[in-house]
């Protein structure tokens, strides 16, 4: 145990606020892109926004085993082709971002899930790792939903996509959002089986997600408080 707490410090709690500064820029992109993305003239600053997450996600992610190094290599490509797929100059560039993307995102719910595990307090950039991995949980969703809605056209419907310039990644990450915490208000919704299957298992997730990962923090900072008061007893 004794040995194991220099590395909690270095993996989540000397990271210089990382984990702040992307909750943070996850926040304002969440709040901010409804607004931006109706307006063509604004929608830049939404994807300037979502870019940014991407970019800020680098210092979040551990060194070790080279999950960092490949972040980056990763990270590279995708923003090439997403701004590409923006302004149209690769045909189904845009297509190509998001599948890497959502390799990318998937490799920060892993490196997330495994980093806060790795902890034997509760801190508050422990916190803050947490509530990173549940909106980056979102945006991993949100782009397997962006990319079969482009692959198989017709696989989403509701009110907000019946407008055909509408099916934005920022409005597949709003749906994202709502079925992770199991809220659903109808105005998107699943056409297809393969559709429905991805906002099961998403649901499943988010369920998963306040049972076991939450409710083990709350034991174990309840354990840690109990463990802290004992010793003042003894003393």
């Amino acid at each position: 145990m004794e040995n194991d707490q220099p590395i909690e410090k270095e993996q989540i709690e000397n990271k210089n606020n990382g984990f702040r500064n992307l909750l943070f820029f996850l926040l304002l992109y969440i709040l901010g892109s409804p607004f931006l993305s109706p307006y063509h003239s604004l929608t830049v600053f939404a994807h300037l926004s979502l870019s940014t997450v991407m970019f800020l996600t680098i210092y979040t992610v551990q060194k070790k085993d080279r999950h960092r190094s490949f972040a980056i290599v990763l990270l590279m490509p995708i923003l090439v082709l997403y701004w590409l797929g923006i302004y149209d100059i690769i045909r189904f560039s845009r297509m190509g971002a998001y599948f890497l993307l959502s390799i990318y995102f998937g490799l920060l719910v892993y490196s997330y899930i495994t980093r806060i595990a790795s902890c034997h307090k509760v801190t508050r950039n422990v916190l803050y790792a947490t509530f990173c991995l549940y909106l980056i949980v979102g945006l991993f969703w949100g782009t397997l939903y962006t990319l079969m809605d482009g692959l198989l056209p017709g696989s989403y419907g509701g009110l907000l996509l019946d407008d055909p310039n509408n099916h934005s990644i920022h409005i597949f990450n709003y749906f994202s959002l709502i079925t992770l915490t199991t809220v659903g208000y109808g105005d998107i919704f699943p056409k297809t089986p393969g559709a429905a299957s991805l906002c099961q298992l998403e649901a499943i997730f988010g369920q998963f997600f306040t049972a076991v990962l939450v409710a083990w923090l709350v034991g174990m900072y309840i354990s840690e408080k109990k463990s802290r008061k004992a010793e003042c007893d003894r003393e």
